[in-house]
């Protein structure tokens, strides 16, 4: 949009209209699949974290120290970025599970929650 475009009050009604019709299509398309992929997710990154803690205490050699080293910023990059993230957002709320509430989500990250929450979405 032309920062100098101006919409009228019509226009602004309609844009809301469209938005608030394809939140509801979005809320209304939540499910099992969803669910199953933030659980998925969140496996896979504790997968990676405890095979990355193994490669680095039990492994020999350089390339299980690289491995290791991998496999734990690969589980950082998933709990940070496509599991807290989008839980600290809400997108889980609906599933009423309290390990993924929106509210009470915490990580290990420099920022601790409630100040990412309020940073973030201001």
């Amino acid at each position: 949009m032309n920062p100098k475009t101006r919409l009228s009050p019509e226009q602004l009604g309609r844009f809301e209209a469209e938005l608030d019709a394809l939140r509801l299509q979005v809320v209304n398309e939540l499910g099992d699949r969803d669910a199953r992929h933030i659980r998925r997710m969140r496996a896979t990154a504790q997968g990676a974290a405890i095979g990355g803690r193994s490669l680095l205490m039990f492994g020999f050699g350089p390339i299980s120290w690289v491995l290791g080293v991998i496999s734990l910023a690969f589980a950082k990059i998933l709990e940070n970025m496509e599991i807290g993230h989008n839980v600290m957002h809400g997108q889980y709320d609906w599933m009423n599970d309290p390990s993924l509430n929106s509210q009470s989500y915490e990580w290990d990250i420099v920022c601790d929650g409630d100040h990412w929450r309020h940073s973030h979405n201001v």
